[in-house]
This record gives structure tokens, sequence and C-alpha cells, in this order.
């Protein structure tokens, strides 16, 4: 939510809902629109974020929808608020795979695919490789640790390049080397890109 709660009220007509979370900064929660609204749902949930800040407003959002899917579905509504906030919130839906709305007024749902976590799109090579990627590394000290870590070289080579793709590594070349380092969006996958974890 912004300032505005028009672009709220839509939303909660067209879906239905039985619990409401409202995400937005510190200022929202002392403007007028949001005093209507609380007085229209008195049980709503307030989750402060840095509206401004796409890394933090995300992490919050993931947090909630995490908390809130406890006690069932969670659908988000991505309506309001600027657009920073709004894309965080469009982001954790895609990662969560949960459903997502905007409207503006009227509805449309994204499409995000239900039930599909975003971890699902990496392969465990890639998260391999993504957790060496800490710092800038050369590239064949990366295929090598990465090997040991039980990964052909032609597979590491792979994950390497499947990374470069989707702009979560950048490759450059330093002094007629080649090194790998973390790209700016990197940070947002980071839990997303990490090994799974050893069964037994």
């Amino acid at each position: 939510m912004g300032f505005d709660e028009r672009h709220v009220l839509p939303a909660l007509r067209l879906m239905p809902y039985d619990r409401l979370v409202v995400v937005a900064g510190r200022g929202t929660f002392r403007s007028p629109g949001f005093r209507r609204l609380k007085a229209l749902e008195p049980d709503l949930r307030a989750v402060g974020v840095k509206p401004f800040d796409l890394g933090a407003s995300l992490a919050s959002i993931r947090e909630t929808i995490g908390l809130a899917s406890r006690d069932g579905p969670v659908r988000i509504s991505a309506s309001g608020g600027p657009k920073t906030l709004t894309n965080a919130a469009i982001l954790a839906a895609f990662q969560e795979g949960i459903e997502a709305w905007y409207c503006d007024p009227d509805p449309v749902r994204l499409p995000v695919l239900r039930g599909m976590r975003l971890e699902e799109a990496f392969s465990p090579a890639e998260r391999v490789v993504a957790d060496l990627v800490r710092r800038p590394v050369p590239y064949d000290r990366l295929v090598t640790t990465a090997s040991a870590r039980g990964l052909a070289r032609r597979t590491a080579h792979a994950a390497v390049r499947s990374l470069a793709a989707k702009g979560l590594i950048d490759m450059l070349t330093e002094q007629g080397a080649v090194a790998v380092r973390p790209s700016s969006r990197f940070a947002l996958f980071r839990d997303h890109l990490r090994p799974a974890a050893k069964k037994g």
C-alpha cells in the first residue's frame, strides 16, 4: 500500500480473503488512507518495510509470506504502493510460487506458476557454482574448485555459462585472465541459489 487506499480497495472487493496483511512504509501507516482502511478492516496486520529498498522489501515480504502461509494459502495483491515496493511484491510472488494479482482498476492475474518455487529454476550444479562466487574469482580456479566438490569440469563450465546467461554472474577479463563475480542482481536470488542440503 502507498498513501491512497483507493488502489487497495478494488482488490479487496474482488479477491476473497480470510486474513489481511498490509505491507507498506512507515509513512503510510500515518496516512489518512491507512486510517480509513483500518476502520474498514480493524483486524488487519500491518508490516512495515523500507518501500524504496528493493532488497529489504523483498526480504520482508518473503518473510511475511512464510509466516502467513502457516495459516493457509497466501495470495498477493501488488496494487498500490511505490513502484519499488510493487516490484518487490511481484518478485516475492514469483520466488515463493504464490498467486499474485494487480488491480488498476480491473484485476489482472500475474503469470506466476503457483506452487513452483524459484529454487526449481536452478540446477544443483548452478547452486554449487553460485555458492563459490561470493566475490570475484578466477574462472579456472572456480571450475577447479567446483570439480573438487563433485562436478565434472564440463558440468561446471555449463553451470557458469548458464548463470551468466541468467544475469546472475558477470564474466570479465582482467590482465588477460577471465574472472567471475556476482552481478548486481545476484543478492536478490542468493537464498534460492544455496546448494541443496544433503539427505541422510
